[in-house]
């Protein structure tokens, strides 16, 4: 058993290692030799499930180490001169939608549910560049630009409409502004000059327990052949084709221009990239794998996944199969040490 599993691990570090690659090179380009960034950074919804790091979601944590960097501290404001690999800014109860913005349509947030906006965050975002980068701020862009963000929202204001009644027809209504907002987050912190960006999309929402349990459906007719809530799913396929569209509509410029926008940082090469990682695809996969064996080992408490299942997603995200979007070809990567 646990030589399984340090196979496993083993292999998932190793794919990790080439995902890094995608944000660093291009299909001509050299093999950079080194670590492709030296800091992560999280923004969005922090996972919040007993088997979660406390310092950010699984799949940061899992990223973070393959590169051997450290998970990402939350950021506090009085910590200046210590998050020199990156900060996590990501809220287990973060919404993309305003507070306000939710009450006006109904929708209340339980009292033991502390929420932030993504404003809040980018708020914080700032403030910690003004007091990490007043020495120098082209050093700490250049920083910046060698880091890698993830920023991942939307699951907790679908979770708080359906937690308040709402019929999946109604929270449809809010996929535009969700989607928009997310855009409007990456586009703030590229300006403050972060450069590799990756955006992941919705969960079929449908086969976690958690949101169909808010639903209270008995009907055969609602569920799929993966036992899975046909409408709820819907809601997350409407939620990533809106997502898609509006990061393409963003950056028009498609997967070659992004590629090949190159800027050199010291001794190691970087360019702008804005990534979609197809989750819901990924998850399917992990559900009709039938090397898996049932579905529980895939949610730890009805919402959030299994440090299994997030392994089996990084996976797929690197396999060059069409799950990281505009798609890369990965090439090898000689080392990564720090």
């Amino acid at each position: 058993m646990h030589s399984s599993t340090s196979q496993s691990t083993f292999r998932l570090l190793a794919a990790l290692l080439l995902f890094s690659s995608l944000f660093f090179t291009s299909s001509n380009a050299q093999v950079i030799k080194g670590c492709p960034f030296d800091g992560i950074y999280s923004l969005g919804v922090k996972d919040s499930s007993p088997s979660a790091s406390h310092r950010g979601s699984l799949m940061t944590d899992q990223i973070a180490t393959a590169f051997h960097l450290p998970s990402p501290k939350d950021y506090t404001g009085e910590q200046y001169g210590r998050l020199h690999y990156g900060a996590s800014f990501a809220t287990q109860n973060a919404i993309a939608l305003g507070k306000p913005f939710l009450e006006e349509q109904g929708i209340h947030i339980p009292s033991y549910a502390f929420t932030d906006s993504i404003t809040s965050q980018q708020v914080s975002f700032s403030t910690y560049l003004d007091s990490f980068c007043f020495i120098n701020r082209l050093e700490c862009r250049e920083k910046l630009q060698r880091s890698l963000f993830m920023v991942d929202l939307g699951s907790n204001d679908y979770k708080y409409a359906l937690l308040n009644g709402k019929s999946v027809e109604q929270v449809e209504e809010y996929v535009p502004v969700i989607s928009s907002n997310i855009v409007n987050l990456v586009s703030e912190i590229k300006k403050e000059g972060a450069s590799n960006i990756l955006v992941p999309g919705m969960l079929p929402l449908g086969c976690i327990p958690g949101y169909v349990s808010l639903l209270h459906s008995t009907n055969p007719a609602d569920f799929d052949a993966d036992n899975c809530h046909i409408g709820l799913n819907n809601l997350a396929k409407n939620h990533n084709d809106q997502l898609k569209l509006a990061i393409s509509q963003e950056w028009p410029h498609g997967p070659h221009a992004q590629s090949q926008a190159f800027s050199e940082i010291g001794d190691s090469v970087s360019y702008s990239q804005v990534l979609y990682a197809d989750y819901y695809n990924a998850f399917m996969a992990l559900l009709r794998d039938k090397s898996h064996h049932s579905r529980p080992l895939f949610h730890t408490d009805g919402f959030h996944l299994t440090e299994e299942a997030n392994e089996f997603i990084a996976g797929k995200l690197i396999s060059g199969n069409g799950f990281l979007q505009p798609e890369i070809h990965l090439p090898k990567v000689t080392h990564c040490l720090m």
